[in-house]
C-alpha cells in the first residue's frame, strides 16, 4: 500500500513540475508617471563631447549642438510608449508558436459497475486515449503561428517608419514654428516703433490721434498674432516630446533652431520608378502581405480540421472475481453533421477579405505617392519662382524703401505698409518653404524609401534676408 502511494505521490509531482507560477504585478499610476517623468536624453544615448568617439557598436549624440533630425527620430524608437505596445505584440504572437507545438493531453476514463440483482462481483474499466493529430494539423498550427509572428514583426518594423516620419514632420513644425514666431517678433518691433514715429510726428504736428490710434491698434494686432505664434510654438514642442517619449517639461534643443530652413534636393521618379519604389519600400504592404500568408495558413488548418477526430490507447477492464482483460481501446468522431463547414467558410471570407485590403491599401499608396509627387514639383516650382522673381525684387524694395524714408520721401504710415508688404512675403516664402519640405516628406512616406537628400551646396540654402529695422531716431528727426 506504501509503494501505491509512493508512486501516486511521484506522479502528482511529475505532471505539477512544469506548472508555472502566478507572480502578480499591480499597476501603480503614480510610479509609471514618475517614470515617464524621470526620462533625460542622457539616460537613453550615449554622449559625445568634444573629441571623444564613441565606443564599437556605439551611436553617440553631441547634445552639445542639439539634436538634429535622425537623433530625434533615434531617440523616438528607443522610448516612445506607443511603440513598445507593438512590440509587446510580437510576444503573444509567438506564444502561438509554443501552442501549435504543444501536443494534446491524453484522456484518461474510468468505469465501476457493481452487481445488480444478486449478480455477484463488479466490473472496473479503464482507458487511457491519445488523441491523433488530423493529416496536415500540426504543421497548419505550426504554420499559422510562423505567420502571425512574421506579420506582427513586419507591422512593427511598419509603425517604426510611420513614427519616423511622424517624427521628422514634428521636427519641421517646431522649426517652422520658430520662424514663424521670429518673423511675428520682427513685426513686432516694427509696430512698436512705427507707433512710437506717429506719437514722435504728432508731437511735432504732423500726425493726429486717429493716426496714433490707428498705429496701436495695429501693434496690438499683432501682438496678439505673436501670442498665437508662441502658443503655436509650445504646442510643437510638447507634441515632439511626446512622439520622442519624453515628458513635457523636457527641454529638447533642436540642431537646426535658427537656422534657415534647407531646401532638400528632389530626385523626380517617372511613374514607373515611382510604383517600383513604393511596391519595393513601403513596409506596410509588407505587413499586409504577412497577414495574407497568416489567412491562408487559417485556411489550411480549417481544412485539415474537417477530418474525424480519432483517440487510441491502452484499456483494462476487470470482471467478476479474478477475471482481467487488457486491450486496445479507441474512439472515433463520426463527421456526420459538422465538418468544419463554418471554419473553413470564415477562413475563405477571412483570406478574400485580406486580399481584398492589400488591393486597397496598394491604390491608396499609389494614389498618395501620385500626388505627394504632384504637390513636391509644385512646391518646387513656386520656390524657384519666388527665388528668381521675388526675393530679388524684395530686397530692393527694401532698399528704396529704406533710402525714400531717410529722406523724407515717404510717410511713416507708407513706410510701415512697405515693410509689412516685405514681411507678408517673408512669411509667403517661408510658407512656400514648408509646403515643400511636408511634400518632399510626404513623397519619402508614400514610397518607403528616401527619394529627396539634403542640399550638396549651400546654393541650395534658402536666402535669409535680415528684417530691415526702422531707422534710427536720428535718421528720422
Amino acid at each position: 500500500m506504501r509503494n501505491r502511494w509512493s508512486i501516486l505521490g511521484l506522479v502528482v509531482a511529475a505532471l505539477a513540475g512544469g506548472c508555472a507560477s502566478y507572480e502578480p504585478r499591480p499597476l501603480d499610476a503614480r510610479a509609471e508617471l514618475a517614470a515617464l517623468a524621470s526620462r533625460r536624453l542622457p539616460d537613453v544615448v550615449t554622449v559625445r563631447r568634444g573629441g571623444q568617439s564613441p565606443g564599437r557598436g556605439a551611436s553617440a549624440f553631441d547634445l552639445g549642438d542639439g539634436v538634429n533630425e535622425d537623433e530625434a527620430v533615434a531617440v523616438a524608437l528607443t522610448l516612445n510608449p506607443d511603440l513598445h505596445v507593438a512590440r509587446a505584440a510580437i510576444g503573444e504572437s509567438q506564444a502561438l508558436l509554443v501552442s501549435a507545438n504543444v501536443l494534446p493531453n491524453p484522456e484518461v476514463g474510468v468505469g465501476f459497475r457493481d452487481g445488480f440483482n444478486g449478480t455477484p462481483g463488479f466490473v472496473l474499466d479503464a482507458d487511457l486515449l491519445f488523441e491523433l493529430l488530423k493529416p496536415g494539423e500540426r504543421s497548419a498550427r505550426i504554420g499559422v503561428a510562423n505567420a502571425k509572428a512574421d506579420a506582427s514583426r513586419v507591422e512593427v518594423l511598419a509603425r517604426e517608419y510611420d513614427l519616423a516620419t511622424d517624427v521628422r514632420r514634428q521636427v519641421l513644425a517646431v522649426l517652422v514654428a520658430e520662424h514663424q514666431a521670429g518673423l511675428l517678433e520682427d513685426e513686432v518691433a516694427l509696430r512698436r516703433r512705427a507707433a512710437e514715429l506717429v506719437i514722435q510726428r504728432k508731437g511735432v504736428g504732423e500726425g493726429n490721434d486717429l493716426d496714433v490710434s490707428a498705429a496701436g491698434l495695429e501693434l496690438a494686432e499683432v501682438q496678439r498674432e505673436r501670442r498665437l505664434a508662441s502658443a503655436e510654438l509650445e504646442r510643437a514642442r510638447l507634441e515632439l516630446n511626446r512622439l520622442m517619449g519624453l515628458p513635457p517639461s523636457y527641454q529638447v534643443q533642436l540642431s537646426d533652431s535658427g537656422k534657415p530652413l534647407s531646401i532638400a534636393i528632389f530626385d523626380d521618379p517617372n511613374d514607373a520608378e515611382l510604383q517600383e519604389r513604393m511596391q519595393a519600400g513601403r513596409l506596410d504592404l509588407r505587413s499586409k502581405e504577412a497577414e495574407y500568408l497568416a489567412a491562408e495558413e487559417e485556411l489550411r488548418l480549417a481544412v485539415s480540421r474537417q477530418y474525424p477526430r480519432i483517440k487510441i490507447g491502452p484499456s483494462f477492464e476487470h470482471d467478476g472475481v479474478s477475471d482481467n482483460y487488457l486491450g486496445l481501446g479507441a474512439t472515433l468522431e463520426l463527421p456526420i453533421f459538422d465538418r468544419n463547414q463554418g471554419g473553413i467558410a470564415a477562413a475563405t471570407a477571412a483570406r478574400e477579405r485580406t486580399r481584398a485590403e492589400y488591393t486597397a491599401l496598394l491604390h491608396r499608396l499609389t494614389a498618395a505617392a501620385f500626388a505627394a509627387r504632384a504637390r513636391a514639383r509644385a512646391a518646387k516650382a513656386e520656390i524657384d519662382a519666388e527665388e528668381r522673381d521675388i526675393l530679388p525684387l524684395l530686397q530692393r524694395n527694401q532698399e528704396l524703401s529704406r533710402s525714400a524714408f531717410e529722406a523724407r520721401e515717404l510717410n511713416v504710415l507708407d513706410w510701415v505698409t512697405a515693410q509689412q508688404r516685405a514681411l507678408r512675403t517673408r512669411r509667403a516664402y517661408l510658407d512656400s518653404v514648408v509646403a515643400y519640405r511636408l511634400a518632399a516628406l510626404d513623397l519619402d512616406a508614400a514610397t518607403g524609401l528616401a527619394i529627396t537628400r539634403p542640399p550638396t551646396d549651400e546654393s541650395r540654402q534658402p536666402p535669409a534676408p535680415t528684417t530691415n529695422r526702422p531707422p534710427g531716431s536720428k535718421a528720422q528727426e
